[in-house]
């Protein structure tokens, strides 16, 4: 077996499409644009040609000195995650690596395939491709950056985050490196963001999730409607999310004649506005775990058809949720369940935050090649915050609304500056990445008539936009009806009694956790009354370190967590980052922590008598 194919045999036991991609690329053929030369101490590296200069992606004189120097530059801490941008030959990766230990993550952005498939020939890198705290992203094969990065990234580790970049990675590949560290830093942000949701919604949040994974066994979900549109070209056919934005109500009336010659998704901000437009949805989109009354109030919602997802208000479900498609995740292990029964997994992408943004996902999933966005100001258009339907009940005016919020300015369509708050101008930002990504595949109109400039879309009027793009017909909602529930009766009582069996594991884990409680409670008090000696209290630190390991890899603390969100991000914060806390200090925030954690379970067990076990 010569090099390449040791490389490659390691590579597809992780990376099965990378594999692949490599064998394809012949290197063979001259391209006069990467090779391999020799430095002076007799060492191969790899270059690379670039508006007629020859790059060479390690040192021409001794490159495992220069590899070894690079890597001197950085401090490593424990549980510190680096994002390498670059490879080159790896030496400089295999350096970094001898650095660090188990508890560390190297995550490295190769931003050319065909030169990593080059180096792969010239190169053993097995080593690097097998390590377990070692991942490759590429950016020709991974198109979206925030499902990778949502794996990696987390609240409690953002301050030992770091960026490393290999030397002339970052003028070669200068569009790529801006683009990974941009995704580095947005999915902080919504990390952060996250958090502030997480804290502010406390118990709902899990309660409502524990209610939607009940309810999902007995409604559909948005595959089934994927495959059901299977069956027709949906290429002439546009997708119309309907936005409660202030300037909904400048052409709410002209969308009804785009009714069965359009996929109409409502937010359930804006659905008394169509409601009373007479405007029959194909389908309406609530998420909101506090989404309010008043939007659901003085219209009739016999035959909504309703896309939920896991943090869905319970009590519109319960009052209103008769059709429903469920998507999104619940919890990985429930999760799994449901695609061992379906045959396929319950459909999931990336939201941007708001309903908007979940019915931007929800017409891209479902195959529509041009969306057509109507009430999306994402601006306060006239000193206006929603469509005048949205704001019937609300105990703010339009005028104290805005007084409250943390005011940024925007571009408006029409070139003129207009003020929006820093939760839409976020929005905003999310849509015009995703339509960034996507630009070669769909089409994306703003006929809201109003509001900010959303770069990446084509600015029409409603009237224009029905004109040009409405003209198949095809009755959505009579597909949706015809739809049968996901799973068969028997499937359905099944399904529960495996639901309910989640309080065993909740069970199990509160013991463990009890337990890690007492041994971190007595070796406590044993450095108190100095009854231990050095070599005795690190080795029971070892074991209690290890214990924690195997707990952080308990699938249900997935769900514990949810109760525990205030206690993970004041403390798990601090216990991975402070370096100098000494094992007393670390103890007492280890016990905190564990006991915010013993707390989750006892309200979970609480949750699911309540909401699983009851008839």
């Amino acid at each position: 077996m010569n090099i390449f194919e040791k490389n490659v045999a390691t590579i597809e036991k992780k990376y099965t499409l990378l594999a692949e991609k490599i064998r394809e690329i012949d290197i063979d053929t001259p391209t006069n644009r990467i090779g391999i030369e020799i430095a002076a101490s007799g060492m191969q590296i790899p270059w690379v040609r670039s508006e007629n200069r020859i790059w060479r992606l390690n040192s021409r004189q001794d490159p495992q000195k220069a590899s070894e120097i690079y890597a001197d530059r950085y401090q490593i801490r424990m549980y510190g995650i680096y994002f390498i941008f670059g490879f080159s030959d790896g030496r400089s990766v295999r350096e970094f690596l001898k650095k660090c230990d188990n508890t560390n993550l190297i995550v490295i952005c190769e931003p050319d395939i065909e030169l990593f498939a080059m180096n792969c020939h010239f190169f053993d890198i097995s080593d690097l491709v097998s390590a377990s705290n070692v991942l490759f992203y590429f950016m020709e094969l991974e198109h979206d950056m925030d499902a990778i990065l949502g794996k990696i990234v987390e609240y409690t580790r953002i301050r030992l985050l770091e960026f490393c970049i290999l030397p002339g990675f970052d003028v070669l590949y200068n569009k790529q490196c801006e683009r990974f560290m941009d995704g580095v830093v947005e999915r902080i942000r919504n990390e952060t963001v996250n958090k502030s949701t997480s804290i502010t919604f406390e118990r709902l949040i899990p309660q409502h999730t524990l209610y939607h994974m009940r309810n999902v066994i007995y409604h559909k979900n948005i595959g089934q409607l994927y495959f059901a549109l299977q069956n027709y070209n949906l290429s002439n056919i546009p997708c119309i999310i309907v936005g409660a934005g202030p300037s909904l109500d400048k052409n709410i009336n002209l969308l009804k004649q785009a009714q069965g010659k359009s996929f109409i998704i409502v937010v359930d901000a804006a659905l008394r506005t169509a409601l009373k437009a007479g405007i029959q949805p194909d389908l309406v989109c609530t998420v909101d775990a506090k989404s309010p009354e008043r939007f659901f109030e003085g219209v009739d919602l016999e035959n909504i058809i309703w896309a939920y997802t896991r943090t869905t208000r319970k009590s519109i479900a319960e009052k209103y949720g008769r059709d429903i498609f469920y998507y999104g995740t619940f919890y990985s292990k429930w999760n799994k369940v449901l695609e061992e029964q379906l045959g396929y997994p319950i459909p999931s992408f990336p939201s941007g935050g708001c309903v908007s943004s979940e019915a931007f996902g929800l017409a891209l999933y479902l195959g529509f090649r041009t969306i057509v966005l109507i009430g999306q100001d994402l601006a306060f258009t006239g000193g206006n915050t929603h469509t005048k339907e949205a704001t019937v009940g609300r105990p703010l005016s339009d005028e104290k609304y805005i007084q409250n919020r943390r005011i940024v300015e925007v571009e408006g369509i029409d070139g003129s500056m207009l003020e929006t708050d820093f939760q839409m101008w976020f929005y905003k930002q999310w849509f015009e990445k995703v339509i960034e990504m996507n630009q070669n595949q769909i089409k994306v109109i703003d006929a809201t008539e109003g509001g900010a400039k959303i770069g990446g879309t084509i600015i029409q009027t409603l009237e224009e936009t029905i004109e040009r793009e409405c003209k198949q017909y095809l009755d959505f909602y009579e597909i949706e009806k015809q739809i049968p529930l996901a799973f068969l009766p028997q499937e359905q009582e099944e399904l529960l009694q495996k639901l309910r069996d989640m309080k065993d594991d909740v069970r199990s884990f509160r013991k463990k956790i009890g337990n890690m409680i007492v041994q971190q409670e007595n070796l406590l008090a044993n450095i108190e009354e100095d009854m231990i000696s050095q070599e005795d209290l690190l080795r029971k630190l070892k074991d209690i370190s290890e214990q924690y390991e195997k707990i952080e890899q308990e699938t249900i603390l997935e769900f514990i967590s949810m109760y525990a969100h205030k206690e993970e991000f004041e403390l798990g914060d601090v216990i991975y980052t402070e370096e100098d806390m000494g094992p007393k200090e670390l103890l007492e925030r280890g016990i905190l922590l564990y006991k915010g954690y013993l707390n989750g379970t006892k309200m979970l067990e609480e949750d699911i008598e309540d909401i699983l076990m009851k008839d």
